[in-house]
C-alpha cells in the first residue's frame, strides 16, 4: 500500500513518453532587485517566441518534406496557442496591475 497509484505506463505497450514542462526556477531572483523580473520576463518571451517559431517550422516542414508526422505539427500548433494566450493573460493583468499603480494615492 505504499504506492496506490498505479503506473499506467508499462500497461500499454508502446506508449510515448509525455514531455514535462521545466518552469524556471524563482529561487534568490524575487529578492534580489536590479532588474531579474525584467531578464525572467525576457527568457519568458524568449520561450514563447520559440515555441511559435517550432510550430512555423513544423509545419513548413511537413508541407515541403513530408518527414514531420501530422500530430506532431498539431502538437506544436496547441503549445503555440496555450503560450500565446497565456502571454496575452499575464500581459493584460500586468496592464491592469500598473493602471492601479497609477491611480492610487499616495
Amino acid at each position: 500500500m505504499n504506492n496506490p497509484m498505479p503506473n499506467f505506463k508499462n500497461m500499454i505497450p508502446g506508449m510515448p513518453q509525455i514531455p514535462q514542462i521545466q518552469m524556471p526556477s524563482l529561487h534568490g531572483q524575487v529578492s534580489n532587485g536590479g532588474g531579474t523580473f525584467g531578464n525572467l520576463l525576457g527568457e519568458m518571451l524568449t520561450k514563447v517566441n520559440d515555441t511559435m517559431g517550432k510550430s512555423d517550422r513544423l509545419s513548413e516542414e511537413a508541407v515541403t518534406t513530408g518527414k514531420v508526422n501530422l500530430h506532431e505539427v498539431m502538437i506544436a500548433m496547441a503549445e503555440e496557442e496555450v503560450a500565446l494566450g497565456l502571454t496575452t493573460q499575464v500581459a493584460g493583468k500586468f496592464i491592469s496591475t500598473i493602471e492601479k499603480l497609477t491611480q492610487m494615492q499616495v
